[in-house]
């Protein structure tokens, strides 16, 4: 055999070799090729909301094509979840998802499965305060009153806050088993419907985030309670003088609620690569930084590790769903 042929066999063989890795990054550089979707899992007028428009919005910029944000929250977000998994595993439709998540795969009527999906990222921590409209019939102004009176009347008062099976669900009962207190659960599309109530008169007290909660306070129609979280909320002034529940002498460790991002299951690993890449550059970026700043009660907490989030959803799935189960929410079979 010339060396002329060797060279030319040689030639072939390498253009062989990175054939496959030249087409994918080009199919990765024109993704996206179409208009994208964003589906908030939550109401309008939830605080969770903002983030989801300003991820979209964000999210368009750097990846050049224009974001839709779309609204659906049905069946304890069984609808989006039916939604993004009757579309194409091509990207074009991100679905917001969030700690509630680990539970509510777990609901009856669910479906689908975790195994339907791929979790592109946890994107930031959220914590959540408990307030009351302060001129109450119930003569409750601060957390010891709200105890007091939870013990003399079990069951007499009903505490809001988001779905059945969320982790806000989980959140509530892990405080009210921690202080001993027996309220009725009521469940709400978002905490802005849930504030909405509780200023209107109708919902004795609940649990939102700090800044649904923020312009009532400001008003004098609401009265903060507690924290429900290891610390105060020291960059917030409606909130930096409210105790946590450490300070109000509780003993658990409060289940912070994350927010993040799914994929439908069998998306190209150049498109995830690409998504990832992009949520590195938006929280990152200045109008995000701002968000965080405005929301108080938010934490950075970006994770694109892919097997790391695998493990744990793995991990916290079933931990929740024994909760779940111990607390009557969803039945033991």
């Amino acid at each position: 055999m010339t060396s002329l042929i060797k060279r030319t066999l040689a030639g072939v063989a390498l253009i062989a070799l990175f054939t496959p890795a030249i087409a994918q990054a080009q199919k990765a550089k024109d993704f996206p090729s179409k208009p994208m979707e964003w589906i908030c899992t939550t109401r309008p007028a939830s605080s969770v909301a903002i983030w989801c428009h300003v991820m979209a919005k964000e999210l368009s910029k750097v990846l050049g094509q224009p974001m839709k944000v779309i609204f659906k929250s049905g069946g304890s977000q069984h609808e989006p979840v039916l939604y993004v998994t009757g579309k194409p595993a091509d990207g074009l439709t991100v679905m917001h998802t969030s700690a509630s998540f680990y539970g509510y795969f777990h609901l009856p009527h669910y479906k689908r499965t975790f195994d339907d999906f791929q979790h592109l990222a946890q994107v930031e921590k959220h914590v959540y305060g408990v307030a009351v409209r302060c001129d109450n019939k119930y003569g409750i102004k601060t957390y010891e009153d709200l105890v007091k009176y939870v013990h003399a009347n079990p069951n007499k008062l009903a505490m809001g806050s988001n779905k059945v099976g969320s982790n806000h669900h989980r959140h509530q009962l892990y405080f009210m088993n921690a202080a001993k207190m027996k309220m009725r659960f009521v469940p709400y599309q978002g905490d802005g419907n849930t504030v909405k109530d509780v200023v209107g008169g109708f919902l004795p007290v609940a649990m939102a985030s700090p800044k649904t909660w923020r312009p009532h306070i400001t008003a004098g129609t609401i009265c903060p309670l507690v924290m429900l979280s290891e610390k105060r909320l020291s960059n917030d002034p409606q909130w930096a003088n409210v105790r946590s529940v450490r300070e109000v002498g509780l003993k658990y460790d409060p289940k912070h609620h994350w927010q993040g991002i799914f994929v439908k299951k069998g998306t190209p690993e150049h498109i995830l690569d690409k998504l990832a890449d992009a949520l590195v550059q938006v929280v990152q970026g200045k109008v995000y930084l701002k968000y965080i700043k405005d929301g108080t009660h938010i934490e950075p907490a970006l994770r694109i590790d892919r097997d790391w989030l695998l493990a744990d959803m793995r991990k916290n799935m079933p931990l929740v769903k024994q909760f779940l189960i111990d607390n009557k929410v969803i039945p033991a079979n």
